[in-house]
């Protein structure tokens, strides 16, 4: 134990928050914290991008990667797929779950093969699953009146293809676009403490945020 201890670096501790987070999320959605679950695995990804930044910066331990994608196979695969099943009503579940299943098993692939291949630094290939899982999260925290769970199924399924595709998705690095994104991020994650309405607003516009980083690749095609 001392001596695993001892190969940890910051950027671990940060990996390890990511998967706290994640296995909070559904200890708090079992005790009926519907919102603060979802909220829960955005503040998951926050820790997952900086745990990567922080190891380019200063320095990773022989463990961290594996240990990352541990920490998302939690936050950003298991996480997502519980929360979003106890969403729907009972009689509706059957029809969820094999959306669910699909989007968990290409989001562990994904994984196993982003372990095994090595990218550019600006690139990543197919969707990935942190994104999958904000995805997932920004729609159920816009809230019950836009929940529908024929798009749910449309999106875990559609999140699960692009995962497992060969589709090349650039990084985030623009100011101009990362900027932008870090206030929404934030202020989705504050507004909880100002009431639940603001929550569900900004999550809408982060659900925006994130389908059009989906659709880039479209985009950057026919441009």
């Amino acid at each position: 134990m001392n001596h695993i201890l001892h190969t940890l670096k910051l950027s671990d501790f940060v990996t390890l928050l990511n998967a706290v987070c994640g296995i909070v999320a559904i200890l708090l959605l079992l005790n009926g914290f519907t919102y603060l679950a979802p909220l829960l695995i955005l503040i998951a990804a926050v820790a997952d991008g900086l745990d990567g930044h922080i190891a380019r910066k200063f320095s990773s331990s022989e463990i961290g990667g594996n240990l990352d994608s541990l920490a998302d196979v939690i936050s950003f695969g298991v996480a997502p797929v519980v929360i979003t099943y106890a969403f729907v009503e009972n009689g509706m579940k059957y029809l969820i779950l094999p959306a669910l299943i699909f989007y968990f098993i290409c989001g562990i692939l994904r994984l196993a093969r982003f372990n095994t291949m090595h990218m550019g630094q600006n690139s990543f290939r197919g969707l990935p699953i942190t994104a999958g899982g904000i995805a997932m999260s920004a729609y159920l925290l816009m809230g019950e009146r836009f929940f529908d769970v024929y798009i749910m199924a449309s999106i875990a399924f559609i999140l699960g293809i692009l995962m497992a595709s060969n589709i090349i998705y650039l990084k985030a690095k623009d100011q101009k676009i990362l900027i932008p994104l870090t206030m929404i991020f934030a202020a989705t994650i504050i507004s909880y403490n100002f009431g639940i309405d603001y929550t569900h607003a900004m999550a809408t516009l982060l659900s925006g945020l994130m389908a059009m980083y989906v659709v880039s690749p479209i985009i950057r095609k026919n441009t």
